[in-house]
């Protein structure tokens, strides 16, 4: 008795390992990105509320340079405090690279104003003219 072949052939398997490594790589991206995004976030504070404030346009925001104020009135690039004189220089030399930067002030609800006016008048000495008030939306 004769044997009959048949004309399917075996199902391979798919390979998954190289897909697994993949998995785990786009994993390890994102965990490194998101963790990058947050180190590099200004100070957090508590900020004034007002009726007047408006939502800024997603085009807007990468002409922003944030500079933050505790409620003690130390300055904040991104996270790290610098004093007034620092912040000019480096504010003056973002300014020199990008003409049209605006300068997002965030000022902790406890500041006193004497340590807000300091830094506009920093802002104005090296020609920052633009700046934005940080404040949150009443509800």
């Amino acid at each position: 008795m004769a044997r009959r072949r048949s004309s399917q052939s075996p199902e391979e398997d798919f390979p998954m390992t190289p897909m697994i490594d993949m998995v785990f790589l786009l994993l390890v991206f994102f965990m490194t990105v998101s963790t990058l995004a947050q180190a590099d976030r200004a100070k957090k504070l508590d900020l004034p509320e007002s009726a007047q404030s408006d939502v800024p346009d997603a085009e807007d925001l990468p002409n922003r340079g944030t500079i933050s104020l505790d409620a003690e009135g130390v300055i904040y690039l991104g996270t790290q405090p610098v004093s007034l004189s620092d912040m000019q220089g480096q504010m003056k030399a973002s300014l020199e690279a990008n003409p049209e930067l605006r300068i997002h002030l965030r000022a902790d609800e406890a500041t006193a104003y004497r340590e807000i006016k300091k830094v506009l008048q920093a802002c104005a000495e090296v020609g920052a003219y633009e700046v934005i008030y940080a404040t949150y939306q009443m509800q």
